[in-house]
C-alpha cells in the first residue's frame, strides 16, 4: 500500500493534522483520518462490535442467505437490511442485554468461526467509512476509543492493514457509509 499526506486536509477525530491518502488496492484509495500510528488487534472476550445491528449491503445479504435463514437472522429497518440483534443469556452482550444473533456463548461469531466469512460491516470494525465527494474516507469510530479493547494493544498498525478491514466492495457502493445503525 502506498501512502501520501494530503495537503490542506483537515484531520479526523484523532486530531491528526492532515489526512493521508492510502492506496488500499490498485486504483482504490482511501482518505485516512486517524493517527497512522494507531494499532489494532481483536482481543478475546471484547465483543463490543457485536452489540450493534450489522448493516448488510446487497452482496452481504446474498452471501448470508447461503449460510443462514434470512427470515430468522435479519430484519429490515428504514428500508435497509440488518443482521438481527437478540437478547442473549451470556456475558457477551451490550448494555441493553442484546447482541448479534450470530454471537455465540463463547464470544465468537458463528459466521466467522464456522463459515470463515463475515459481513462487510463486521470487517470494517472498529473503523467507520463514509463517502465524501466521491472518495472513501476512513476514521476510527468515535466510541471505539472508549469501548474497543483492541485499540493500541499490538504492533499491527491499522493504516498498514487497511485491505484487511476495507473490502473492495466499498468502492462499488453508491453509499458506503457504515455509521448507519439498527
Amino acid at each position: 500500500m502506498s501512502e501520501r499526506t494530503g495537503e490542506g486536509s483537515e484531520g479526523g477525530a484523532s486530531g491528526e493534522s492532515g489526512s493521508r491518502r492510502v492506496e488500499v488496492y490498485p486504483g482504490k484509495e482511501a482518505v485516512v483520518e486517524f493517527d497512522p500510528a494507531l494499532t489494532f488487534e481483536c482481543v478475546p472476550d471484547c465483543t463490543w462490535c457485536c452489540h450493534h445491528g450489522v448493516l448488510l449491503y446487497d452482496d452481504d445479504f446474498y452471501e448470508l442467505a447461503q449460510r443462514a435463514s434470512l427470515a430468522e437472522t435479519t430484519e429490515t429497518f428504514r428500508g435497509e437490511e440488518f443482521v438481527r440483534k437478540e437478547e442473549k443469556d451470556h456475558d457477551h452482550v451490550g448494555e441493553d442485554g442484546e447482541a448479534c444473533v450470530f454471537l455465540r456463548e463463547d464470544g465468537l461469531c458463528a459466521l466467522h468461526a464456522e463459515h470463515d466469512w463475515k459481513p462487510t460491516r463486521c470487517s470494517v470494525f472498529p473503523l467507520e467509512v463514509r463517502e465524501v465527494d466521491g472518495e472513501i474516507h476512513v476514521d476510527v469510530r468515535g466510541e471505539a476509543h472508549e469501548h474497543c479493547d483492541g485499540l493500541g494493544v499490538s504492533d499491527r498498525r491499522l493504516v498498514d492493514e487497511l485491505d484487511a478491514f476495507l473490502p473492495p466492495l466499498l468502492w462499488e457502493l453508491e453509499d458506503p457509509d457504515t455509521e448507519r445503525a439498527l
